[in-house]
């Protein structure tokens, strides 16, 4: 600081003192010493004076310099940096404010409201709420667009800070607005070209749903979609032909009801490995709607997303025709063993039995009544056994023609139903009218009803019914039901039957169910037994209305 104010001030009072002084007491000849008291007490409110003044100039060119800095930097930042104090409604804003909106500063202090003018009328919202946050006394921070006088858009992002006085009146509001164009352009070519990956994501998302979606709608095999708890949540068609439910009726349904209840450990087994992410092959029976078992090939396969275990699929596949064409193939191979072996010895034996039988009748006048009819009963018993050996083993001449089978099974109901009375047995007939004819060997039908209704009457020890239900499954397929309500057989037998000498009857031989099925599968049709202990058993025929692979010669 200068002392400038200070020397000045003393000059003035001394050289004024000294012309005072001078004319004052020049007729004296010399100045007082009050005088000098006076002058002395003078000096320090003068000198204090200069001080002053020495200061107010010191903070003047003080005050000036920091004007000028913060001009400077208020023009140096690239930004157009503002103040308006709403008591006197002076604007202050920085230079840059001609590069960012095309008007001059002088513009924006003369016309307060420009700022609001130049805003794009789509974005008007924008700057209303704006407005709204600031007086509710909070920070604002906004991005729109403003109209160039030139007639072009720009994007700018405004900040406005409130300052209040400490009675909360808002006094003042200090802002700064930024030019963020080109960094919109940017958002905007990046976004273009997020939208144009998204799209294609979407599009190849879409490709690879529908892909999947077609190969689970239209895949023959039946899928099915269960969760952690086991709650089928997804089916496609083939799973309700499958069991012969609708897709509603299956997710009511708990697994449990469906899979057989022998095999439902089995299921739970394997489901245990597929949690730990294995994947599962096996075989199990369903049940099916109808209340029928189907053999069902099932694989298992673990659904995993980001590593985590969310569910399983079930591919089932039925494949009971194929088990039942395993068991046909197996039957026949049986079949034809037992036939190559009846070739060799039928005749052989049956030779003898002649001879034996014939000395045993020219003997019977000497020989106890009881005895020979013992050894002849037995002898015509083998006899019989070597006759069905011969029925297995020889090549018979066949003529398939069309025939009524509803007619074939009267008479066959006709001739047994003497016996079936004696029995306290009554056989019911349920016969659908008008089913076509069908191409077939009537006299080896004729032994297959015969052989299948004198098993049904032996069955039932106590009497009962015997129904016979004839009904066309298709225009190609008829069906022969014969259900009796006998002693019923237990299920691991079901499957030996038909097999060579296996038989639930003491005098049985286990031929005359094996000729039953041969003949069946030479007529192209399938026969199926299933039974309940204590219930009685069913048997099923089921035969072509034409014969699929007909044989003229020999069969």
């Amino acid at each position: 600081m200068k002392y400038t104010g200070r020397i000045w001030a003393l000059g003035i009072l001394l050289f004024s003192g000294a012309i005072f002084k001078i004319f004052t007491y020049l007729s004296l000849g010399y100045i007082p010493l009050t005088e000098w008291i006076l002058n002395a007490i003078f000096i320090y409110p003068v000198w204090w004076s200069g001080l002053q003044f020495d200061k107010a100039k010191y903070y003047a060119k003080e005050i000036k310099k920091k004007d000028e800095e913060l001009n400077e930097l208020f023009n140096s930042v690239d930004a157009v940096i503002y103040s308006f104090d709403l008591r006197s409604k002076k604007l202050m804003i920085s230079s840059k404010v001609s590069d960012l909106y095309g008007y001059s500063s002088d513009e924006f202090k003369n016309n307060l409201q420009l700022w609001k003018e130049v805003v794009y009328k789509e974005d008007i919202d924008i700057v209303s709420k704006f407005e709204h946050e600031l007086k509710k006394g909070k920070d604002a921070i906004g991005e729109y667009r403003i109209l160039l006088p030139n007639g072009e858009l720009k994007w700018i992002q405004k900040r406005v800070k409130p300052i209040f006085d400490s009675s909360r009146n808002l006094i003042k509001l200090n802002g700064i607005d930024i030019d963020i164009n080109q960094r919109k352009k940017v958002e905007e070519l990046l976004n273009h070209s997020q939208e144009k990956n998204r799209k294609l994501l979407v599009k190849r998302l879409e490709e690879t749903e529908q892909r999947f979606k077609s190969l689970f709608v239209n895949n023959t095999d039946a899928i099915f979609t269960f969760n952690l708890n086991g709650k089928l949540i997804e089916a496609n068609n083939a799973a309700g032909k499958l069991l012969g439910y609708t897709i509603e009726e299956l997710q009511k349904k708990e697994w449990d009801e469906i899979i057989v209840p022998e095999d439902l450990e089995k299921h739970m087994e394997h489901y245990k490995y597929v949690s730990d992410g294995q994947r599962q092959e096996f075989t199990l029976s369903m049940i099916h709607k109808d209340g029928k078992k189907r053999a069902i090939s099932l694989k298992m396969i673990p659904i995993i997303t980001d590593n985590e275990f969310i569910g399983i699929y079930e591919i089932a596949k039925d494949i009971t025709e194929s088990k039942l064409a395993e068991e046909m193939i197996r039957r026949s191979d049986k079949l034809s063993a037992v036939g190559q072996l009846a070739a060799g010895v039928a005749h052989e034996i049956r030779n003898p039995l002649t001879t034996l039988k014939g000395f045993v009748q020219l003997l019977k006048p000497d020989i106890s009544k009881t005895y020979v009819d013992i050894m002849l009963s037995e002898l015509d018993r083998i006899n019989l056994i070597v006759s069905e050996f011969l029925i297995l083993s020889k090549p018979q001449v066949i003529k398939y023609e069309y025939q009524d089978i509803n007619q074939i099974l009267k008479s066959i109901i006709s001739l047994l139903e003497p016996q079936a009375i004696i029995k306290k047995i009554q056989i019911i007939s349920e016969f659908e009218l008008n089913l076509p004819f069908i191409k077939c060997e009537q006299n080896q039908l004729k032994q297959v009803a015969i052989n299948l209704l004198k098993n049904a009457i032996e069955a039932m020890p106590n009497g009962g019914e015997i129904t016979v239900k004839v009904k066309g499954i298709n225009e190609k397929m008829v069906s022969i039901l014969i259900i009796d309500q006998g002693v019923g057989i237990e299920n691991a037998q079901i499957t030996k039957l038909g097999e060579p000498f296996y038989t639930t009857k003491e005098d049985g031989t286990g031929l005359g169910l094996m000729i039953c099925f041969r003949i069946i599968e030479n007529h192209g049709g399938t026969m199926r037994i299933s039974s309940q202990l204590n219930k009685g058993t069913t048997v099923e025929l089921c035969l072509p209305v034409d014969h699929p692979f007909e044989k003229d010669n020999l069969s």
